[in-house]
């Protein structure tokens, strides 16, 4: 094994992807390599790459000089792709860099060999095509890799540890044996994250950063688009070089004109390209020849207008592809850097300067335009300003990545129409919302995105609902409005995080602050009661307070600096968490001074203080002496909504981030099984007997069952079962109840006879029908799971029996589960209180519910073509759970992207 190489491709010109498929990826040093499977007519390209690598490396990867074993490797490499033999190849525009393989051992491992051209190493090549290589040989059945690795070779034994994955090595004779487990776990996600973290970054730093900028369709009419961004550009102090590109023109706003994009210096940063859509390939022809960076489309006329433009935006794509340039856009807004070394403003909008924390991400310009000159009239700044457009390559997911590590950007702020990759954005906003809050708008709440299906989890599943979910455990703060963004934004940008709930109102006017208090209520706050000790502080500090209960009221006449006072008093008292101030203005006091003066005491302490100047205008008021600000509400409704939303985060970043664990006592060999052999026979609903063997797989809970098929069978059955009986319908794809298909407490044979006849005459077939002993009443839930198209394996959990559709009360989560997930599922529940023994219910086990969720998740997870699943009802009584229906849907699931394989959609 060895790591031992001008960004153009032979179907560069052509502007036509590589035809042979395969993946483009992100390089460590920012560039692209395109990563595909090894095919026959590779075998040229594969001989120069051993020949033009040192003799050196062919010692390495070889274990000696002779260059005699290249050809008889070429040939094993260009071998059809197998179960027991897999190749994946690297190229830098048309030129091949390195080439990975596999060949399966006897059991589950596999010798692994990968060669990288001599002048690629440190880019991240080699580690990328063993990500990949290890992503096919995973789905082909191989756990581990093994290799044989010369001692002296540190840069592939680096190579394989840098990896992160579990591994062994054994040096004997000068020789390392390096054993590689592929399964991932924590470390190898976390080495995982820090690389595309880092490659990402890299990638988009020439587009959020550029030292030199490009405006190719740049005009002297000043409503053209063209001419607005190069204004923009100009207007904004940018710190950089700037060329103007129109063969029309000698310049344009005093900036010099080139003719062509042909003729820009090489290595030119950022290329904001506004001309027309059908002359947009030949000008990135003419970028990625100049050694252009990266790319801002502003340009429409692509995927927006439908299949002709969808066409031309692959086309775009493809050509900036298999030059390395990266692209934002097309059809948006442009790109905004607030930083004072940079002061970037790459839009065609009206969009101020105003320095801060905020980094906003938008698929609409018009709203992006809206939310930065909002938020610079009420005193708050942004740190950068993406708008994504259409997504065609640059999306939400690759600006996280970028502002992950960007010290200016404190607070992000999405408006998402829709998601690319959504396992991939909830795993990495995951764990940027760990350190950064991420407020999004995500447009589409209609029941447009109702799935179609026939079990009560997949009529549940609504896009909507699924993306809660995501939202949810991703630690993700939604909003539904673009004043809530901004209200939000203004408190955690401008203040610190609140450590609880408990929340105090103070003012000057009763009927305000008695608003106030409702509306924290109504946001989840809590309204504290002081404690006597505060109380009687405050009566001592403000004689002449109407009231030192909370709400405050300190009265119309109060003075400034007995305001202020209180105010101290109060984010001094140790049962408060956040202090909500409400001033009405009078013409008793000077109310700038009383906001002055409560800007003062907000400076001195590390509570939040949130404002409200009732029918004032919203704005934020500088703290002396710090970068934060005091947010100045018009009304206390928002301001408490605000405030609600930052206890909220605070609560998700102090959370110990919970580990999914597998469930112990799981067969997927079984199960995978079963389900295969289900499909092979073109079967859409398992019968009852598979969904048990299925559950029991998954260490579920089924109550015992026989399935018989006339009336003497089922008496012969009681012997094993016993009397009470259920007698059910065994169709797997029908409601039961819905078509009287159930007769419960059947207690003797006369009883079970007639219930037979009753059921047997409901079958769609030859009689059916399932017996199984009655479980002791208890509480019935559902736990359900389905295959969103768009999300992956959902899972719900909620009240079941009759009421699962009567009162929908549920709660979904996208699968693999957390305990910690369960749990919270649970707590979500209106009904949650019968779980505890409400009214005389039955005290209901959490963690064996929680339990028996997790387990239902990793089903879905495991297997995809699980299509539906619902266990209703449930019946919980303590730690006994019961699953006393079941119904399972099955059908072949497509290709499921792996949320770690490092690749751009």
């Amino acid at each position: 094994m060895d790591q031992s190489g001008v960004d153009a491709s032979s179907h560069a010109q052509s502007g036509v992807r590589d035809p042979l498929g395969g993946v483009d990826a992100v390089r460590a040093d920012g560039g692209l390599v395109h990563i595909r499977p090894v095919v026959a007519g590779d075998a040229d390209a594969l001989r120069a790459l051993h020949t033009e690598v040192s003799d050196r490396s062919i010692y390495l990867r070889f274990f000696g000089f002779s260059r005699s074993a290249v050809e008889r490797y070429v040939a094993l490499l260009v071998q059809p792709a197998s179960r027991t033999h897999q190749a994946l190849t690297a190229w830098v525009g048309s030129e091949l860099v390195g080439v990975a393989a596999f060949e399966r051992l006897p059991g589950d491992s596999s010798e692994v060999a990968l060669l990288v051209a001599d002048d690629r190493h440190e880019e991240g090549i080699g580690t990328l095509l063993l990500e990949h290589l290890a992503d096919a040989a995973r789905r082909n059945g191989v756990h581990r890799f093994e290799a044989d690795v010369l001692g002296e070779n540190t840069l592939a034994l680096r190579t394989l540890r840098d990896l992160g994955w579990v591994e062994r090595v054994r040096f004997e004779a000068g020789t390392a044996r390096v054993v590689i487990d592929l399964a991932p776990d924590e470390v190898s996600t976390r080495a995982i994250d820090v690389r595309e973290r880092s490659a990402d970054a890299e990638s988009l730093r020439h587009i959020l950063s550029p030292a030199s900028v490009a405006v190719i369709g740049a005009s002297d009419r000043p409503e053209s688009v063209g001419h607005q961004v190069l204004r923009n550009i100009l207007a904004g102090g940018f710190t950089g070089t700037v060329y103007a590109v129109n063969p029309h023109h000698d310049s344009v706003l005093g900036v010099p004109c080139l003719p062509s994009a042909d003729e820009l210096p090489v290595g030119t940063d950022l290329a904001v390209v506004a001309v027309p859509a059908d002359q947009v390939p030949a000008v990135l022809r003419a970028c990625g020849g100049r050694g252009t960076h990266g790319l801002l489309l502003l340009t429409a006329g692509f995927g927006e207008t439908g299949d002709a433009g969808m066409a031309r935006q692959r086309e775009a794509v493809a050509i900036a592809r298999n030059f390395g340039m990266r692209v934002v856009g097309p059809n948006c807004l442009g790109v905004l850097n607030t930083d004072p070394r940079v002061r970037l403003n790459a839009t065609f909008g009206a969009m101020p300067m105003r320095p801060g924390s905020l980094g906003l991400v938008s698929q609409s310009g018009a709203l992006g335009i809206a939310v930065v000159a909002a938020a610079a009239r009420w005193g708050l700044g942004v740190s950068q300003f993406v708008s994504v457009g259409n997504k065609a390559d640059v999306s939400s997911n690759d600006v996280l990545l970028a502002w992950e590590g960007d010290e200016r950007t404190q607070v992000i702020a999405l408006y998402l129409e829709s998601f690319g990759n959504p396992r991939k954005f909830a795993r990495i906003a995951r764990r940027v919302a760990l350190h950064k809050p991420i407020i999004v708008i995500k447009a589409g709440r209609s029941a447009a995105g109702q799935q179609a299906g026939r079990s009560h989890t997949a009529a549940a599943a609504a896009s909507d609902v699924v993306v809660d979910a995501l939202f949810t455990q991703a630690g993700v703060l939604r909003v539904g409005t673009m004043e809530q963004m901004l209200d939000a934004a203004r408190v955690l940008c401008e203040q610190p995080l609140p450590r609880g709930g408990r929340v105090v109102v103070v003012g000057n006017s009763g009927g305000p602050g008695i608003l106030a208090a409702d509306a924290a209520e109504a946001a989840g706050l809590t309204v504290v009661s002081l404690s006597a000790e505060t109380e009687a502080q405050l009566r001592q500090a403000v004689p002449s307070a109407a009231s030192c209960r909370n709400p405050v009221d300190l009265g119309a006449a109060v003075p400034p600096e007995e305001t202020a006072a209180a105010l101290r008093l109060l984010l001094a008292a140790p049962e408060v968490d956040a202090v909500l101030t409400v001033l009405t203005d009078t013409a008793l006091v000077d109310p700038d001074d009383v906001m002055t003066r409560i800007a003062a005491a907000a400076a001195e302490t590390d509570k939040p203080v949130v404002a409200t100047r009732v029918g004032g205008e919203p704005t934020s008021i500088p703290i002396t002496g710090s970068t934060r600000a005091l947010p100045v509400f018009t009304f206390p409704e928002p301001a408490a909504a605000a405030l609600a939303i930052a206890v909220r985060y605070s609560g998700l970043r102090s959370a110990a981030a919970a580990p999914i664990t597998r469930p112990a006592g799981i067969d997927e060999d079984r199960a995978r099984a079963l389900v295969t052999r289900a499909l092979g026979e073109h079967v859409e609903w398992l019968t009852a007997q598979d969904v048990a063997a299925l559950l029991s797989c998954y260490g579920l809970p089924v109550c015992p069952q026989r399935v018989v098929a006339d009336a003497d069978a089922a008496v012969a059955a009681v012997a094993d079962l016993g009397y009470p009986l259920a007698v059910k319908l065994a169709s797997g794809g029908l409601h039961k109840t819905d078509v009287g298909g159930v007769r419960l407490g059947v207690s003797n044979e006369e009883a079970l006879r007639r219930a037979f006849a009753d059921v047997a005459a409901l079958c769609p077939g030859p009689p059916a029908v399932l017996l199984q002993p009655m479980t002791p009443p208890g509480t019935e839930m559902i736990v359900g799971a389905v295959q969103h198209a768009q999300f992956g394996p959902a899972v719900m959990i909620g009240a079941g029996g009759i009421l699962a559709n009567l009162i929908a009360d549920r709660a979904f989560r996208l699968a693999p589960l957390t305990m910690r997930d369960a749990q919270d599922m649970l707590a979500e529940l209106r009904t949650s209180p019968l779980l505890d023994g409400y009214r005389g219910a039955p005290v209901v086990s959490r963690a064996a519910l929680a339990d028996l969720a997790v387990r239902v998740g990793a089903l879905a997870d495991d297997l995809p073509e699980v299509a539906e699943l619902d266990l209703n009802p449930v019946i919980c009584r303590g730690e006994a759970l019961t699953v006393v229906d079941a119904r399972i849907r099955v059908a072949v699931a497509p290709a499921r992207p792996d949320p770690l394989l490092r690749q751009l959609s």
